[in-house]
């Protein structure tokens, strides 16, 4: 599609953050299969989808294997490994503690405790700082979703970094959700509503200037919309991109059609992740290479790409400074 000069170097070892993934989601699919096997059940990942609605549903049919604290620990600390495989030196998964507090017989902070030592006990071992976004979805009840604001505020500085609105993208009225947004933002999250993946450009510009996000999740569809997409550049607004779930969702049809080119040539900064391993095959530090491969990005590219990671997440000035000396370096080193 473009003409490369073509990376040589390896894009896994680029050091980077990874800033769109679910917890869950994440998982490995052996993991999951394990633990539907416990159960009695002889379960397969799927790996094909007509609809987000279908996706959605294989995700809650997914998260009913879960079924033990031990489970969402072995999780946490294997996303953990992945991510650090994959050249990833601070990631921000988003998960809802409560989802497990009936079923382990736990309350949400202590749902949350297991899963914030078992990051930072996986982040000591493989060096990656671990901050967590809780959820809300867009689709529980206004009450449910400024609860888990709440939630997310109470535990700024013990490891939460930012709020994220997920799940089936509503069409527009963004504004109902403003109030969950500022619990969080007044706690001094981060803010980071899904936006323009199911839904319109329209509803990027939503997550941009009704709830004052700081990212969008996805937000290519803004592509739909030249207005959009210079507001995204002249805001500086982060897009965090995930090429194999698009295509595989059917956002679209293949990698040749999507936008990811005209949006760094027009300026809007972005980032490069994984969304949910587990169904769509693909780790974070393998997504640079889809993006490499498909588009001809540069070593400088990809290095531009990661800095932005760094800068765009919730990660220490320590794990910053530290991404940033290693992507020099990267850079540095012979091709």
């Amino acid at each position: 599609m473009y003409e490369s000069e073509t990376s040589l170097r390896d894009p896994l070892a680029l050091p980077k953050a990874h800033l769109h993934l679910h917890l869950e989601g994440s998982a490995r699919p052996s993991t999951i299969e394990e633990f539907a096997a416990r159960a009695g059940v002889t379960y397969r990942v799927p790996t094909s989808f007509t609809s987000f609605s279908e996706f959605n549903d294989a995700y809650l049919t997914m998260l009913e294997f879960i079924t033990e604290p031990d489970d969402i620990v072995r999780i946490c600390r294997e996303l953990v490994e992945d991510d650090a495989s994959q050249g990833v030196q601070y990631t921000e998964p988003e998960f809802v503690p409560a989802f497990f507090a009936e079923r382990f017989g736990m309350t949400e902070t202590e749902v949350y405790k297991l899963m914030r030592d078992a990051f930072v006990r996986a982040g000591k071992e493989h060096g990656v700082e671990v901050g967590c976004m809780i959820a809300g979805i867009w689709t529980h009840p206004i009450e449910m979703v400024e609860a888990a604001a709440r939630f997310a505020a109470a535990n700024a500085g013990n490891g939460v970094v930012a709020f994220g609105l997920a799940g089936i993208e509503p069409q527009g009225g963004y504004g109902q959700w403003l109030r969950s947004c500022d619990i969080a933002r007044d706690g001094g999250l981060l803010v980071v509503p899904h936006a323009g993946e199911f839904g319109p450009a329209a509803n990027v510009a939503e997550a941009m200037d009704v709830l004052r996000g700081d990212r969008v999740p996805h937000g290519v569809r803004a592509i739909e919309d030249p207005a959009v997409v210079a507001r995204l550049a002249e805001r500086g607004m982060v897009c965090d991109v995930a090429l194999t779930s698009n295509v595989m969702l059917g956002v679209f049809s293949d990698l040749a059609s999507h936008p990811l080119p005209q949006l760094l040539a027009a300026g809007v900064p972005i980032t490069i992740n994984a969304d949910d391993s587990l169904f769509f095959g693909s780790l974070v530090g393998e997504e640079y290479v889809v993006a490499r491969d498909a588009f001809g990005l540069s070593d400088e590219q990809l290095a531009a790409i990661a800095r932005t990671s760094a800068n765009a997440s919730g990660a220490s000035p320590e794990t910053r400074a530290r991404i940033h000396a290693g992507i020099d370096a990267w850079l540095a080193s012979p091709q």
